[in-house]
């Protein structure tokens, strides 16, 4: 089973809700359908949706109560009767080459995901792309650790600006309610996927909202607290995966985690002493592994030593100056 499923969550995205399905009726890869899940929009977002699906049979509508992003994109995987299955956010657009060479870099390398990179630039939009430039091919478990160690750019845990095979969510869902659902799900598919390719080339466009979730600090989103801690135990139980580097990855990422929710807390004034307490004991719980492994990124190693010289204090101060 050939085509490409694209997958729109929508709640009250009327703004932007245009240039989005535009980009994908724009596609210079015709096999896809569009399946715009409109989560209790209480703007124009419905009216938008229907107003495409008449005049483009390849475009289906459902309007359900809200239930959030992940419950939006499940009713979406549910719908899918395409062999491929694509992300895309309402506030978003993609390069009109992007299901072109997403599908002919799967059917090169005979993978489970192509990956590619992300612009804020709407430039992008407007540059030419070839399949040649890609960075390469790996399997699910190298490219989980390159995610989760933050070492390429270009490649995040955000389930956009991917192409996967349908297969890959048979058996998997978006948790709904949570916060950073993308990591969530992230290191529950990537490390058991056979082959992926990926690309620096920034074919998906990504609009900066720095009022966005996040961009500002909610305490909602200390919820990637409990997905890194999650994650860490998940690579650490046996039978897992047969090599166990992951789960220093997962260790890293989950310091990155701490650093980051106690350093928005600082920036952004916003005190809760428990929660406080929970990111720095994270911090030393991971520090001190993460200094002395060579593949954790320099900030990382940075700021795990400043932890030891200045404890939460300098590291607080620093907090006021990078963030």
């Amino acid at each position: 089973m050939s085509g490409i499923s694209v997958i729109v969550p929508v709640y009250n995205a009327e703004i932007y809700l245009r240039q989005c399905v535009e980009s994908v009726l724009a596609q210079t890869y015709s096999d896809w359908e569009l399946i715009l899940v409109d989560d209790g929009s209480t703007d124009g977002s419905g009216l938008i949706c229907d107003g495409f699906a008449a005049s483009d049979d390849r475009i289906n509508v459902v309007h359900r109560s809200n239930g959030g992003l992940s419950i939006a994109r499940n009713v979406g995987i549910d719908l899918a009767r395409n062999g491929y299955i694509t992300f895309l956010d309402a506030d978003d657009m993609l390069h009109p080459q992007f299901l072109e060479l997403s599908m002919d870099l799967i059917e090169k390398s005979d993978a489970d995901a192509a990956c590619f990179g992300f612009s804020s630039s709407k430039e992008s939009l407007c540059r030419n792309f070839t399949t040649g430039k890609h960075a390469g091919v790996s399997d699910g478990k190298v490219y989980t650790e390159l995610v989760l160690y933050q070492t390429d750019r270009s490649q995040t845990c955000s389930m956009c600006g991917k192409l996967f095979r349908s297969a890959v969510f048979d058996k998997i869902r978006f948790t709904p309610a949570v916060g950073y659902e993308d990591l969530d799900i992230f290191y529950r598919i990537f490390p058991y996927l056979k082959t992926i390719v990926y690309s620096d080339s920034e074919l998906y466009y990504y609009r900066v909202n720095p009022t966005s979730y996040i961009h500002s600090f909610k305490e909602s989103r200390k919820d990637v607290l409990d997905i890194t801690d999650r994650m860490k135990t998940f690579f650490s139980e046996a039978g897992q995966l047969p090599d166990n580097d992951l789960y220093s990855a997962a260790k890293d990422r989950r310091l990155s985690a701490h650093f980051n929710i106690l350093g928005l807390m600082t920036a952004n004034s916003f005190h809760n002493p428990e929660l406080e307490t929970r990111c720095w004991n994270g911090i030393k719980e991971e520090r001190g592994s993460s200094i002395f492994n060579p593949r954790v990124r320099l900030k990382n190693r940075v700021a795990s030593l400043a932890s030891y010289i200045g404890g939460d204090v300098l590291i607080k101060a620093l907090s006021r100056i990078f963030y």
